[in-house]
């Protein structure tokens, strides 16, 4: 397996996967965005040259944000998820940030817990977040 940062022929298998794993998936033009603005922080994961899975950070007043991960249906609960947050985490890490944020889905069980065994804590519910009014919860990891 390789993590690298996303590359212009990445995008059309980024999307696809995209739309597959989220019911209200990110517009192609918001991820050709992301792409254009935080290449460093976008990182696809590939096994015999197929990309099987992406995750997109981006950089807000010197914290980390994950907007979203997400793995191919066929390689899911493998550690893939965890193994390309923690390379994002030591993308960070290399540009001397600290403080990481994200938003999951109050009934993403498996999600959550990755993210905690992460060192991301639950710091806040928010309420009606997401398009069907589904609740998230703010997850938030800090290293000194």
């Amino acid at each position: 397996m390789i993590v690298r940062t996303v590359e212009a022929d990445d995008l059309y298998k980024v999307i696809d996967i995209e739309y597959q794993n989220f019911d209200y998936p990110y517009p192609p033009e918001i991820i050709n965005f992301l792409y254009e603005s935080y290449r460093d922080t976008f990182l696809v994961v590939e096994t015999n040259k197929a990309i099987i899975g992406f995750v997109i950070g981006i950089v807000q007043k010197k914290e980390g944000h994950i907007l979203v991960i997400a793995i191919k249906d066929e390689y899911k609960k493998k550690g893939i998820g965890t193994f390309l947050m923690k390379k994002l985490i030591e993308v960070y890490e290399k540009k001397g940030i600290t403080q990481l944020k994200l938003e999951v889905r109050t009934s993403n069980l498996a999600a959550i817990t990755m993210y905690k065994r992460l060192g991301f804590k639950i710091t806040n519910r928010l309420r009606h977040y997401y398009e069907n009014g589904e609740d998230g919860f703010l997850l938030k990891r800090e290293r000194t």
